[in-house]
């Protein structure tokens, strides 16, 4: 599970994708018009993220409504992640 989480984390394009669910439930419309990606690449990395069991979806009729499904977790892991990147990128000046 933790190995799971972890390549889900990996790719920057899943962390837009949790970061934009971190502060609302969204539809694939709207998550791939935000991260700029299409929505069959968009579908890809949540059905990743939702192996990995940070979201979950709810169906509503033809929609498919993602949202965090541990959010304090998934939101800590965010943060922490944030302070890596930054804290790298303070060490390579």
């Amino acid at each position: 599970v933790v190995a799971d989480v972890c390549r889900a984390l990996a790719h920057p394009v899943r962390r837009l994708l949790l970061t934009s669910l971190a502060a609302s439930e969204c539809d694939v419309s709207r998550l791939s018009r935000d991260a700029r990606i299409d929505q069959p690449t968009a579908s890809k990395h949540l059905a990743a993220l939702r192996r990995a069991g940070l979201v979950k979806v709810r169906v509503e009729g033809t929609r498919r409504c993602y949202s965090l499904h541990h959010d304090v977790i998934v939101k800590s892991l965010l943060t922490a992640l944030s302070d890596f990147e930054h804290a790298g990128a303070l060490a390579s000046k």
